[in-house]
């Protein structure tokens, strides 16, 4: 079934002094009534707006009738950061991999929030998205911020709990593979017990954390969410 006809935009987003690489995309007729947000993942591990599930999610999601806007993180593709002298970019990543420090991405994800409510007004439905470390920024954000469902595919919770989510009211629907590396089903299984409802878990069998040549079977597994569930 062929989606509606969408237009892209590219964007600039400013942040922190920086400015965040963006494109917005939304039916090319009527109002979209929700707004998706897409958190992408780390950026050593393919964290770009252009990831495959990214991608993916961004241009079936608009076909359907959404306003979606995916970005790169600062320093991420062309989106700019100013580093101190002598400090490489792999440096930065690897040193906020080694303190856990994930928060040090927020100010792009708000900034990104930001940008996407003033492109669309007000929406009845206000979805953040996010994909493996985007996740559990998905999580973190949400607390902050006037989302009404909170979408985590892939949350890397081998390595990440999911506290992020502990005060998240809203709807939220898991998404993960079970021959997934970053994905321990065990762990996940007694955190996500403890997390408010309404929560929902979809697991994908033989599915793992890229979802290459799955990306179809990903989105038909998220799509009633995306776009009309409460």
């Amino acid at each position: 079934m062929t989606g509606r006809e969408v237009v892209r935009e590219r964007i600039e987003i400013p942040c922190a002094g920086e400015r965040l690489d963006a494109e917005l995309a939304y039916p090319a007729e009527g109002q979209p009534d929700t707004a998706v947000l897409l958190l992408p993942p780390h950026p050593h591990l393919g964290g770009r707006m252009d990831n495959n599930v990214v991608r993916h999610v961004a241009r079936r999601a608009a076909e359907a009738g959404c306003a979606v806007l995916r970005f790169d993180y600062r320093g991420v593709g062309n989106s700019s950061l100013k580093l101190p002298e002598g400090t490489s970019l792999f440096a930065h990543w690897e040193a906020m991999e080694d303190e856990r420090g994930y928060e040090r991405l927020l100010p792009d994800a708000r900034s990104a929030w930001r940008a996407l409510a003033e492109a669309v007004g007000s929406t009845p439905r206000r979805v953040l998205a996010g994909y493996s470390l985007g996740a559990i920024l998905a999580g973190m954000l949400a607390r902050e911020c006037n989302a009404t469902h909170i979408l985590a595919v892939s949350p890397p919770v081998a390595k990440v709990g999911l506290e992020a989510f502990l005060g998240c009211t809203q709807p939220k629907l898991f998404v993960g593979g079970d021959d997934d590396f970053a994905f321990d089903p065990a762990r996940f299984q007694t955190e996500f017990e403890q997390l408010p409802e309404p929560r929902r878990f979809v697991s994908l069998p033989g599915a793992d954390h890229f979802f290459r040549q799955e990306e179809d079977r990903l989105y038909d597994a998220v799509a009633a969410f995306l776009e009309r569930d409460t």
